[in-house]
Order: structure tokens, then sequence, then C-alpha cells
């Protein structure tokens, strides 16, 4: 059983090492790898991929967005279960095992001012894959925008930036996360 064993392992081997290389002609932005570092801003780096360019844009845009948020704050939940079974005799022992991680990450934020400061959208085969940088303004930066949307005509911006009810089930997450918090300290 083990000459077996030993056998089919080495032809995989060979199979895989004779197998064809592929290079990745993935090349990342020096920003994405690096992000700038300003005590004035906070910085979010993503990458996604579509067949749609605006749809790769929009997703990396997003996704950067959330990268911020996680940064500021990012309540995770996780569980991970590892299961481990021996079968059979002393010489001919099979070890079984089993593996599972689920993890939740519920951001709960308001980033305002954030914007693009970057980004580059590269077409590969089928597929755009486009890179975004993105910012949202600290301290004193965060406080002259907040100036600027307040006063004359900016202010319906502000006014409809707060209305704004989207993403029902995201705020169902959030409002879960608040009673789970509040169990948690006994209120």
């Amino acid at each position: 059983m083990k000459k077996v064993l030993v056998v089919g392992l080495i032809l995989v081997l060979l199979m895989v090492g004779c197998g064809t290389k592929y290079k990745s002609d993935i090349s990342a932005p020096d920003w994405y790898l690096s992000p700038p570092e300003d005590p004035n801003f906070m910085y979010g780096t993503s990458a996604a991929t579509s067949v749609d360019f605006q749809i790769a844009l929009d997703k990396a845009k997003q996704d950067a967005r959330l990268d911020v948020a996680e940064q500021i704050e990012s309540h995770i939940q996780g569980l991970v279960k590892k299961f481990d079974e021996e079968i059979g005799r002393t010489d001919d022992v099979e070890l079984l095992q089993q593996y599972t991680r689920v993890s939740k990450n519920v951001v709960d934020q308001t980033l305002i001012g954030s914007r693009v400061k970057k980004s580059v959208v590269k077409k590969e085969g089928k597929m755009y894959r486009a890179f975004v940088l993105m910012e949202v303004p600290l301290g004193k930066a965060r406080e002259e925008l907040m100036n600027q949307l307040m006063m004359g005509s900016n202010k319906h911006i502000y006014t409809r930036f707060r209305a704004s009810q989207s993403f029902k089930e995201l705020e169902e997450e959030i409002q879960k996360l608040r009673e789970f918090e509040k169990e948690q300290m006994g209120y």
C-alpha cells in the first residue's frame, strides 16, 4: 500500500514538474503594493476584475473604501473547526483530517470625502483588472471638507448624504452587531 502511494506521488510530481510554466503578467502599480503614508489622509487599495471595464473599476472603488473602513474599525467573528481521525491498525494507519474556517467581518463606518486618488485599468485577455487607491481626509483636511459641504450650495449634498438609506441588509447586520455588543456588555 505504501509503495503504491510513493509511486503515485512521484508520478504526480513528475507531471507537475513537466507541465507548462505560466508566467503571471499581472504587474501592480507601486502605490497599490505600498500605499502612501500621510498624517492628513487614510488610504485604501483594491484590485478587481470583470469582463466589463466599468464594473471592474466600480468593484475596485467599493473594495478600496471597505479597506479604509476596516482600518478604522472592524468587528470580526470567526469559527475554526479541526477534525482528525485515525483509522486502521498499527502497521496500516490512515489519518483523515478536515479543517474548516469561517469568518464574518462587519464594518460600520461613514467615510466623508472619500475619493479616488489614483486608478489604473489593464486589459488581460477578455478581462479588465482595475487597481484603485482611495483616500479619505483626516484631521484638518476633513474639517475643511466638512466646512465646504456645510456652506452655500453644497448644503444639499450634505443633506442628501445624510438622508440616504441604502443597503438594508448591511443595516440589519450592523444592528445585529450592536445588539450582540450590548449582550456582551450586559446592557
